[in-house]
């Protein structure tokens, strides 16, 4: 399986593909350099793209899979108000673009919910699909509700694992 990671931070997408057990060639997109540096240290096997606004689709191979989070800064209301005219949350006209150029057989786009309507209105437009809200906290102990935007058919919340902040605190 091809994976394209655009805004990769430090592969996360790449673990949860690992803990499936999905065999896969993973092409990522980061700028962070110490991001960059525990994604290598974990899979140096990642092809680093660099910028996503330097890439091209034809730099890729057919893609299975595009997972990604564009910058959130802009979106939400801890943010400067921007939403997607903002310099860091417009990166996610690249994804669009690049999603465009790809044609990946399936993609995930995820971003905060606490996003004005207008600008969650504008990405669903764009995306063609309805997002899907799911909190962190029925998998963590992080209360951290996201936006998901995807064509993979048949997605339903994840079961409560019940995760408190006191089952993960290391003495």
């Amino acid at each position: 399986m091809n994976i394209f990671s655009p805004f990769d931070g430090c592969a996360c997408a790449r673990a949860a593909i690992d803990k499936l057990g999905i065999p896969c060639t993973y092409y990522a997109s980061e700028i962070d350099k110490w991001a960059i540096q525990i994604a290598n240290k974990n899979y140096p096997d990642i092809i680093q793209l660099g910028n996503i606004q330097g890439i091209k689709g034809s730099d890729l191979p057919e893609i299975d899979l595009m997972i990604g989070g564009s910058p959130c800064q802009d979106l939400s209301i801890a943010g400067n108000g921007a939403g997607l005219k903002g310099s860091r949350s417009a990166l996610f006209y690249d994804f669009v673009r690049l999603l465009e150029e790809i044609k990946p057989k399936y993609f995930v786009l995820e971003n905060v919910a606490s996003m004005k309507k207008v600008w969650r209105d504008k990405i669903t437009e764009i995306l063609g699909v309805e997002p899907i809200l799911i909190n962190s906290a029925l998998v963590s102990a992080q209360q951290r509700k996201r936006l998901y935007w995807t064509n993979i058919q048949g997605i339903e919340q994840p079961e409560d694992k019940g995760i408190l902040l006191k089952d993960i605190i290391e003495d």
